[in-house]
């Protein structure tokens, strides 16, 4: 029998609604893995948003279908029906509103405006009209309407902003904060499948619930970083760490320490062009500062299957191209300085304290691998302005500066971007890493070649496409790293933003002249761009406003043999 109510345009009213939610989930959906390659936040809210709002329509057809064959009167069910769905649609459009005009949550740029947005953003409005039609002459029930739409968004905004201090892990992956950023140039992945998804899931699921004893202090903005199972973060170990780090007994000549190549005040660099080993060895490298070392997807300047901290730490103490610390050899000697330390006996006791012999290598490599870890700067004047709401923290030319770095013109987010200002970076909730590795076009010594025995990736992966590829390194501090590149061959700040203004290096004469900016494997980010006076004294005075002054005194990092006992040995 037809309803006294459910009529045709009533049926219709609501099919539309009902298949424009359907839509806009599906959207969500299918957006949601993508998003949360890039950022758990994003992810997760597109899935909590896009399984809801497709329930809802197809609760609402089924109610619509019985209804149909009823006379009954409309219950307040239906009434509640018609204000869920306003939250879930128009509360979602409020939401994107919001994110254009002021601060958006787990980011710091506004959400794109790119094909799925506008397809979900215009079905949920859809949706939201078609359930307000019937209140438009009732000024009461279509005020109540808004009211509820509004205030839902906002509700989500504010819980958005809300979490974004409580669940740091669930912050923008480095690089992918917002926009679409085409790597295929640079990579060739597989599409990622379902299980690959789960697997995302389930992890994050279990970086949320993981608890540290470890007091990382992290900055604003700042997500967990990733802790090897095999070897948990301490105070105790940190500490022990520190005293090694600083000890010119780890070396085979007993005269270097790892801070004769690491200082503090420079950001744990030396300042040199190429670093020297304890034998006097010349290093083909940098030293890469050890700013955040603990988000590096890779480690060093160019291997791509070095990971983890605890494979990274041994070789400058047992290497022998080149030597550096030189242990290799003196393995028994160099230990037995700190077996017989009285200054070591309860800092190796209160690090390993299960162990019976606690002075092993095992032991020194974790503790080498925690203090450095714990290595984290997050209080620059960039980091004040951006997530502790300073607003002179940044001067004028410093905001125009950022303004130009995260620009499509200057390109330089593409590979320092994120929390991090590196894209090859990853934290304890990243789900899809990327391994990143970039030619800048420093060098073509024919065929793409760069000087032997520094020639990037290639030397781990020997394929070709991947000669002269380095890991871009993080920017935070870079002012007080020079020189710069990966053979320390550019000396200032203003020459290396010169030389990506020109696409790359020419280089005139010498064993190393040929022109880097039509080497074949140079990156598509790196094509030059024209820039003015003003412009590049912007984009310095930005680079200068990463530079976290408190990280380079830090008493937690520092010398414990300065004050104390001298760290060398006679």
């Amino acid at each position: 029998m037809k309803s006294r109510w459910l009529d045709a345009r009533e049926t219709t009213r609501l099919g539309v609604a009902a298949v424009a939610m359907v839509i806009a989930g599906i959207v969500h959906l299918v957006i949601a893995p993508t998003h949360f390659s890039h950022s758990a936040a994003h992810g997760l809210f597109f899935g909590l948003l896009g399984v809801p709002q497709i329930l809802w329509a197809v609760a609402l057809l089924a109610m619509v279908v019985v209804m149909a064959k009823s006379d009954d009167q409309p219950s307040k069910w239906m009434t509640g029906f018609h204000y869920s769905g306003l939250m879930l649609s128009g509360g979602a459009v409020v939401l994107w509103l919001l994110t254009q005009w002021v601060q958006t949550p787990f980011a710091t740029s506004p959400e794109p405006i790119d094909t799925p947005t506008v397809v979900s953003k215009l079905a949920e409005l859809i949706a939201a009209i078609a359930l307000l039609v019937p209140h438009f002459r009732q000024s009461r029930r279509f005020a109540t309407g808004i009211v509820t739409t509004c205030v839902m968004g906002v509700v989500m905004w504010s819980g958005g902003l809300a979490a974004e201090s409580r669940f740091p892990v669930l912050m923008p992956d480095p690089g992918h904060d917002h926009g679409e950023h085409d790597h295929s140039a640079e990579t060739d992945e597989e599409p990622l499948s379902f299980l690959d998804y789960t697997r995302a899931a389930t992890r994050l699921v279990f970086a949320l619930a993981e608890r540290s004893e470890y007091d990382w202090q992290l900055p604003p903005g700042f997500p967990a970083p990733r802790v090897p199972e095999n070897n948990p973060m301490t105070a105790a170990k940190v500490e022990l760490g520190r005293h090694l780090f600083y000890d010119q007994r780890l070396s085979g000549s007993g005269g270097q320490s790892c801070a004769s190549c690491h200082r503090q005040d420079l950001a744990f660099s030396d300042g040199v062009a190429l670093a020297q080993g304890s034998t006097g060895e010349i290093h083909p490298r940098n030293s890469m500062a050890l700013v955040n070392i603990a988000y590096n997807a890779t480690l060093t300047w160019a291997h791509p299957e070095l990971e983890v901290l605890e494979d990274q730490v041994p070789i400058p103490m047992f290497g022998l191209h080149p030597i550096e610390l030189g242990i290799t050899g003196n393995e028994e000697v160099v230990l037995d300085r700190f077996r017989t330390a009285e200054i070591y006996q309860p800092l190796f006791r209160e690090a390993f304290p299960a162990a019976a012999d606690p002075v092993t290598w095992d032991n020194i490599v974790k503790a080498l691998s925690s203090f450095t870890r714990a290595l984290i700067s997050g209080n620059s004047a960039y980091d004040r302005f951006v997530y502790q709401g300073e607003t002179d923290a940044m001067s004028a030319s410093a905001q125009r500066g950022m303004e130009l770095f995260l620009s499509e013109d200057f390109e330089c987010h593409h590979c320092h971007g994120g929390f991090n200002f590196s894209v090859a970076s990853v934290h304890q909730a990243t789900v899809f890493e990327e391994k990143v590795f970039h030619n800048t076009g420093l060098y073509d010594l024919g065929n793409g070649a760069y000087p032997h025995g520094n020639e990037g990736a290639y030397e781990v992966t020997h394929l070709e496409g991947d000669r002269g590829k380095f890991r871009p390194p993080t920017l935070r501090n870079i002012a007080v790293t020079a020189p710069y590149m990966h053979d320390g061959s550019i000396a200032t700040l203003e020459d290396v933003i010169d030389t990506y203004a020109a696409g790359g290096r020419n280089i005139d004469t010498g064993p190393y002249a040929g022109d880097g900016r039509a080497n074949p494997n140079k990156s598509g980010f790196v094509p030059g761009f024209p820039m003015t006076e003003q412009e590049k004294a912007d984009l310095i005075a930005f680079l200068h406003a990463l530079t976290d002054e408190s990280f380079l005194t830090d008493a937690r990092f520092a010398d414990p043999f300065a004050t104390s006992e001298v760290a060398s040995v006679d």
